[in-house]
């Protein structure tokens, strides 16, 4: 998968959208709606500042307009959003741009920068995973654009019409993904290009992303928008104004992507072939292109050359001002550890695996918090909603008996239906969160194996030696309680703890303290006995699935299927009987 996905998007469509679309002469169709956007004195005032590149200096602009009435709301809070989003402010820039979508009938002269709005909104959420809210806004501005003929709404609802098929495919739904995939092709070959080009070139990138789409989800449609990539990047190419450079990255796109469908197909000698005329470009050779490039030579089993790649992906991330989240570490840090592992880079592989179990934990996390922040949005916008709804139905009280009976009906069904929806999406979210929790377990598995072969190597005291135990540093110490706890398999005794340790080794508890807390990153003992009976847990649940949670508790040596619940829930943040359905 391309590491470059819905930030990339944003950033190009929010300047397209300030810097293409304003200008224009006013004129207006037959409902009042302009058939280009109109740029105000204060349009261009904020305009200016925003071309600076300082975006606090734009923010601060945009406010003072706004002020002074030079700026609608709907322009300012627009323009509000997309300085937020420069800042990193994602959180202020959703709020920003819920603002504008929260007017229900904007006025037509300010109709364009709404739908702008609207969709940097809808590509946001896709990026946030809040695929429900984002489908619904998505849907609402398709339904408004299409009351609209205009040449213009072609340029949104290819976007929309992308942001749509995205979501759908997230949400398992792939025949409504494809449908909404043609929908956009359609509208690609709809838009008016101009003499800036820069419609053509925003198009590409919407049929390269449905193309990545496909070719992630392994689907036989792939290769047939990789061939309408390379279509409209020779009309392109052919445009007056088309810029040389963008022209060497699209043709290497398409030489990619070809050696993806390629090698998807068995045909290994096309796709190598595809592949060098990548690799050899310009684009091929960056950091961008050699990392994009990882997906093919994994496939093809060129693992050394993915390697050599990956060396570069930390700086890349960092660069690009990513986080190592559930789907970064998903999409570039697991093939990195194969790419090294069967590449026969052992210690490489070891420190993948090290950076993926000290970066999982804080990803999950961020991943809970992130499923949370969506949920109370969504029963936001649920509330706010029934209130218009009750509003309404007041007004219309003294006529209302009937259509109030028929309402709460429809109401019971609409309710029904979501409940049955959050359920769907649940069970996505949980077959995704059960199935990281397993591959976490194994590459923990695979850490110890990596470990245990220099540990070999160097003699460390034996547990049964209480001479050479008292000797040894604090981390030579740790090593050998650690090796002896997890060898004998002590942690499955339920009352084991630091007292079994004193009666093994001889040693004292002060000296066992201390080989836990120094000799260990400041691990403190029940910790690490916990993790090893979490992880035990895991792997009988998965080689044994008819084993009950109460069997699973007292075999890996908790007290009770109350503490194992407890412990297991705050790991992981499911109960091991979801878990265990979830897996079944």
């Amino acid at each position: 998968m391309r590491v470059v996905s819905y930030i990339y998007i944003i950033g190009v469509m929010v300047v397209l959208s300030v810097f293409t679309g304003c200008g224009g002469k006013d004129r207006t169709n037959s409902d009042d709606i302009p058939e280009a956007m109109i740029r105000t004195h204060g349009d261009s005032l904020a305009l200016d500042a925003r071309f600076t590149g300082d975006f606090k200096h734009f923010l601060s602009v945009t406010d003072s307009l706004a002020a002074a009435g030079e700026l609608s709301m709907i322009r300012a809070e627009g323009y509000r959003g997309v300085a937020f989003f420069q800042l990193g402010d994602i959180e202020n820039s959703v709020a920003c741009l819920r603002r504008v979508l929260a007017i229900e009938n904007p006025p037509a002269r300010d109709f364009w920068e709404y739908i702008h709005a609207g969709t940097n909104l809808v590509i946001i959420l896709n990026s946030q995973r809040n695929y429900d809210t984002a489908m619904r806004t998505a849907l609402r501005l398709i339904d408004m654009l299409k009351q609209v003929d205009n040449p213009l709404r072609a340029r949104e609802m290819q976007t929309l019409y992308l942001c749509l098929g995205d979501t759908q495919m997230m949400l398992e739904r792939h025949a409504d993904a494809v449908k909404s995939y043609n929908e956009a092709y359609q509208w690609v070959l709809n838009t008016p290009n101009d003499p800036t080009s820069r419609p053509l070139a925003a198009s590409f990138e919407t049929l390269e992303n449905i193309a990545v789409t496909h070719l992630n989800h392994q689907m036989d449609g792939a290769g047939v928008w990789v061939d309408r990539m390379d279509s409209l990047r020779a009309v392109y190419e052919k445009q007056p104004k088309a810029d040389p450079k963008e022209v060497k990255i699209f043709r290497a796109l398409v030489a990619l992507h070809r050696s993806q469908v390629c090698q998807m197909r068995g045909q290994t000698a096309d796709a190598a072939r595809y592949y060098a005329h990548f690799a050899a470009s310009d684009y091929g050779k960056s950091i961008e292109g050699r990392i994009n490039g990882c997906e093919y030579l994994v496939a093809a089993h060129r693992y050394a050359e993915a390697a050599d790649n990956y060396t570069e992906l930390d700086r890349f991330i960092s660069e690009w001002g990513y986080d190592y989240d559930l789907e970064t570490i998903g999409n570039n840090l697991l093939p990195k550890l194969r790419s090294n592992f069967y590449a026969g880079r052992k210690d490489s592989a070891l420190q993948v695996a090290l950076q993926i179990a000290e970066v999982y934990d804080t990803a999950l996390v961020r991943q809970k918090r992130s499923e949370s922040a969506q949920l109370a949005a969504i029963y936001d916008t649920q509330g706010k909603e029934r209130q218009i709804a009750e509003q309404r139905a007041q007004n219309r009280f003294v006529s209302a008996v009937s259509i109030a009976i028929s309402f709460m009906a429809l109401l019971a069904l609409v309710f029904a239906f979501y409940v049955y929806r959050q359920w769907r999406i649940t069970q996505h979210r949980n077959r995704i969160l059960a199935r990281q929790i397993t591959e976490a377990v194994g590459y923990k598995d695979q850490i110890r194996e990596l470990k245990a072969a220099p540990a070999k190597e160097e003699s460390l005291p034996s547990a049964g030696n209480p001479h050479l135990l008292s000797e040894a540093g604090e981390v030579e110490l740790f090593n050998s309680l650690r090796d002896l706890i997890e060898n004998e398999q002590l942690f499955l005794q339920a009352d084991f703890g630091r007292q079994t340790l004193i009666d093994r080794t001889g040693l004292s508890k002060e000296r066992i303290g201390a080989a836990f807390s120094q000799g260990s990153d400041s691990l403190s003992l029940p910790a690490y006995i916990r993790e090893l009976r979490l992880d035990y847990a895991v792997r009988m649940m998965n080689s044994q699935p008819d084993i009950t949670v109460e069997q699973v508790s007292q075999a890996s040596g908790f007290t009770s299927a109350d503490t194992f619940t407890r412990n297991f829930r705050a790991k992981y943040g499911m109960t091991p009987t979801t878990y265990k359905q979830t897996i079944g």
